[in-house]
């Protein structure tokens, strides 16, 4: 940790700033809960102008046992062309960052090098229906995906083509339980 940081979360009152950086298929959009912050020659806002209101994120612990991180972001979109943006599923497995730092009050800027806390990819985005209309970016690691069940992976047409589109090496193959992987080649 940067030592300027680590003296500032030492002292008895020190003003936190989360920076979340998501790389969407349209654009390179800077959150944060600070204000406004400068980091890595980026601009962070608290309310991005062409998204909306940067909400709060919750689960950035680590993960336990089995588990890995998978920090859920709330953001209010200013209006229904961000929430299309955020919640279009050309979004899933775009790349996020989360970053913890802290802020000089007396300068607005950012105190040492702020600690990356967070680097994985949009899940799935879902709105709330309520009272604030917000929309939770669920996200997770590769670590993440590795832990799931692959019960949906299966050596069919289907699946080959979805990671080799105009593959049509399996188009006549079925009833395949079980296979094995043996010098490159696939055998039942």
């Amino acid at each position: 940790m940067d030592p300027a940081l680590s003296a500032a979360y030492s002292q008895r009152v020190w003003t936190r700033a989360l920076l979340v950086r998501l790389d969407l298929p349209g654009g390179t959009y800077c959150l944060t809960d600070g204000g406004f912050v400068v980091y890595d020659d980026l601009l962070y806002l608290g309310r991005e102008p062409s998204l909306g209101l940067f909400v709060g994120i919750s689960g950035l612990a680590s993960g336990m046992k089995n588990q890995t991180t998978r920090p859920d972001i709330r953001v209010a979109p200013k209006d229904n062309s961000a929430a299309s943006i955020l919640g279009s599923p050309s979004t899933q497995g775009s790349r996020v960052r989360v970053w913890r730092g802290a802020i000089d009050r007396e300068t607005g800027l950012l105190i040492g090098e702020p600690v990356l806390r967070f680097d994985g990819e949009i899940d799935q985005p879902r709105f709330a229906v309520g009272s604030d209309r917000t929309l939770t970016i669920a996200c997770g690691t590769q670590s993440a995906r590795q832990l799931e069940e692959n019960a949906d992976w299966r050596a069919n047409h289907s699946f080959q083509t979805t990671r080799w589109s105009g593959d049509n090496g399996m188009i006549r193959v079925a009833g395949i339980t079980k296979i094995t992987q043996d010098l490159g080649t696939w055998r039942t």
